[in-house]
């Protein structure tokens, strides 16, 4: 803790924050507003640690002996190693009444290798009720009550990193929010248990800076909670000029508006063709055709009724998906050629839909006809820098100074062949920013995002509607959708675990950034154990991904005796008993029924952020999220398959218009002015036998309880409705007329 002795410890302070610190570089921050105590590392009294080149040699240096100055605005603090002073200079310094920025001076002959300004700092024990708030994918909330022991790193804009260039952190109700700009920054949290601190559990984070790397800033934003700090950070993201919204979008891209309430159909390989590691063709497999691509689109149109889609297929290349990229022309013509691509394109279009090709400037593959060493990125000892091993082989990765010209190649012959109305670039979005060394095109991660940019938007010159693989904040001013950040596989993340560190998923990317950008997940699931996934999707009012298919026309492949789904378990939206996709296939029975809940959700909260986010129960089943003002959803996440979650319970709720509203596990209530969904055992006092699945949507944008013209549909169970004082009975879809 930090030296009382006044004589000795300096004193930064604003109206709203008090910062005191020790000639050990041990600290404190109280936040007036709130009475809280932030404090440094409670392990050892210092301010950090660093790695610096000095002399010739490297050192290790414990941030532990300063010499203090400061005036008004600052605090300077000069550091001694064995009394001597070499060069590395702390700064605290007051930004406004509310923000601290903490950076660092250096003199020649001192290069600083990594600095940990933060160490194991800003934390909070079990006692406290604090959490951590990392912004990976949609966002995970970390509390300091969990019981677990564990450290995980984030690094800024890795795969499943920091997404966001911040971190949040909460105790005692009162918030905080760290921030910095710049991708050699690395986010560490620690929970140890039995520490030196109060309490049996603390939470502590590090900040490792490296690089081009020199500061950050922590704003003490008084009473809060992760709602407050997204509301802080998204004022910081316009700073950046990273909150680029839909409004401006649309008005270079007037097509952007037609991913409002798209759900998304991908075909992933149209082409399936496996090479072993020594180059062998495996297998080659034809999944569809150019004309079956059609054919599915027109069954989704006209058979299931979807009005809005993101197409998308993978696998139209030369060679088929992930083989020898960066040569995709022509299309193969195992699946039917240019023509009937060209065909396909068009008919895909004409049912209102985007046609959107997969693509891919990330990798490149030596049995390529245009590979060459010196479009390769090269590791620091002038080795190629491997990519993943996927369908084509072993890939390599393509410098992203060469990807824009390699692009420049290709996609004007694409927009002529083909005139898709949108585009998709594998890994631009998901991995991580690289460096590369080759002396012909070197790259530093800024110098990385730079030209992947400046891909993308030369993607969107010629093609306007333009998406890439998961989804990091630099890539939202170039971009219109992101397909992976909502989810991967079926689950909230792909390789993390948040049981790991008792965390909980939390819509955090749609407080920040909602009204600025389509979201997806990626990668098939299973429909038939998708339940929980679709109420994560609700949550976040986002529509589904659609990557799961059989080969062919899947809806007449379909197995005989395929599962009907069952009320109260992870089943439950395949049902179609008594409702609309009543004896359509498994896949037809999913999509339907989530298309139109979520469809129509997104649709009306597209530039809405959330505004509001809570767990009801203590057990965390229950969530309840506010879009805007007036877009309520309520979900339970009863699910004993879960982990830590254990059990299956009815929550009861009370709706505006339904009256009484029983939630069974999975259930979920939306309810705004316009649109209404719900999956319950009661609603408008009709109690049910088993769970019923209604959407109830105003036609003429009038209230619900005003409107002239109503669209109700029925997805399984009982068909009665009681609506504006009257019950119908509704077999599939009615129009009601007042």
């Amino acid at each position: 803790m930090v030296n009382k002795n006044e004589n000795e410890n300096k004193i930064l302070e604003s109206p709203y924050l008090r910062f005191e610190v020790s000639k050990d570089g041990s600290y404190s921050i109280t936040d007036k507003r709130t009475g809280v105590v932030w404090y440094s590392n409670p392990y050892v009294k210092r301010l950090g640690s660093a790695t610096v080149e000095i002399e010739g040699g490297r050192a290790w240096f414990s941030l532990d002996s300063f010499e203090i100055s400061k005036n008004d605005e600052s605090v300077r603090m000069r550091y001694k190693h064995d009394r001597k002073e070499v060069g590395l200079t702390i700064i605290v310094r007051l930004l406004d009444s509310e923000t601290l920025e903490v950076s660092y001076e250096t003199t020649k002959g001192l290069t600083v290798e990594s600095i940990r300004l933060l160490e194991d700092a800003l934390w909070a024990t079990d006692t406290e009720k604090g959490y951590f708030v990392v912004p990976v994918r949609e966002g995970l909330l970390i509390p300091s009550d969990s019981g677990l022991e564990f450290t995980h790193v984030f690094g800024t804009f890795e795969y499943e990193g920091c997404h966001m260039e911040m971190l949040g952190v909460v105790k005692k109700e009162s918030a905080a929010l760290i921030t910095w700009h710049d991708p050699y920054v690395t986010v560490e949290v620690r929970s140890m248990i039995n520490s030196a601190a109060e309490g049996k559990q603390i939470l502590s984070l590090s900040l490792n800076l490296k690089r081009t790397a020199r500061a950050f800033k922590i704003r003490f934003l008084g009473s809060g909670s992760y709602i407050d700090i997204a509301k802080a950070y998204r004022e910081e993201a316009l700073r950046k000029g990273w909150l680029v919204d839909w409004r401006q979008k649309i008005r270079q891209t007037p097509d952007a508006s037609k991913l409002f309430g798209a759900s998304n159909f991908k075909l992933w390989s149209c082409l399936d063709r496996r090479i072993d590691y020594k180059g062998n063709e495996k297998s080659l497999t034809v999944n569809w055709t150019f004309r079956e691509v059609v054919e599915i689109a027109e069954h989704l149109k006209k058979d299931l009724g979807i009005e809005k889609a993101l197409f998308i297929i993978g696998g139209w290349i030369h060679r088929g998906y992930d083989n020898q990229h960066p040569d995709i022309l022509p299309a193969n013509p195992e699946c039917g050629g240019n023509a009937l691509l060209a065909e396909a394109s068009e008919r895909v279009k004409n049912l209102g839909y985007l046609f959107c090709l997969h693509d891919n400037y990330q990798d490149i593959y030596r049995d390529a006809p245009s590979w060459s060493e010196r479009y390769v990125m090269k590791n620091q000892d002038g080795s190629l820098k491997k990519g993943g091993f996927w369908a084509g082989g072993q890939s390599w990765l393509i410098c992203s100074k060469k990807s824009l010209e390699l692009a420049k190649r290709n996609l004007p012959k694409v927009k002529e062949l083909f005139d898709p109305n949108a585009y998709f670039n594998d890994t631009t979005f998901a991995a991580g920013l690289y460096e590369c060394y080759d002396p012909e095109h070197p790259l530093t991660k800024w110098d990385d995002m730079k030209y992947k940019q400046e891909l993308c938007k030369y993607t969107m010159t010629l093609f306007g509607v333009f998406g890439s693989e998961c989804g990091k904040e630099w890539g939202i001013p170039y971009g219109h959708f992101f397909e992976g950040l909502a989810g991967v596989s079926g689950k909230p993340y792909h390789t993390l675990e948040p049981s790991s560190m008792g965390a909980r998923v939390i819509p955090f990317f749609e407080m920040v950034y909602r009204d600025c950008i389509a979201v997806y997940g990626k990668y098939g699931y299973d429909y038939s154990k998708a339940a929980d996934y679709v109420l994560h999707h609700i949550v976040i009012g986002r529509p589904l991904h659609y990557h799961s298919w059989e080969r062919g026309l899947y809806w007449k492949r379909a197995r005989e005796n395929e599962p009907s789904g069952w009320p109260y378990d992870l089943s439950c939206f395949i049902r179609a008993d008594g409702g609309w996709a009543e004896g359509m296939c498994l896949a037809d029975r999913f999509i339907k029924n989530t298309h139109e809940i979520l469809s129509p959700l997104h649709e009306i909260t597209t530039e809405m952020t959330i505004t509001k986010h809570e767990f009801l129960t203590p057990d965390y089943r229950v969530e309840h999220v506010v879009f805007g003002e007036n877009v309520d959803v309520i979900v339970n996440k009863a699910a004993g398959e879960f982990g830590w979650i254990s059990g299956y319970e009815d929550y009861v709720c009370v709706s505006k218009m339904g009256e009484e509203v029983v939630l069974p596990p999975f259930g979920f209530l939306i309810e705004s002015p316009t649109f209404i969904a719900f999956h319950a055992l009661s609603w408008g006092g009709i109690k049910y036998k088993k769970p019923v699945l209604f959407t109830i949507r105003s036609l003429d944008g009038k209230p619900i309880n005003e409107s002239e013209k109503i669209k109700v549909f029925h997805g399984f169970g009982e068909q009665e409705l009681r609506i504006r004082g009257r019950t119908y009975r509704i077999a599939k879809e009615e129009i009601l007329i007042f």
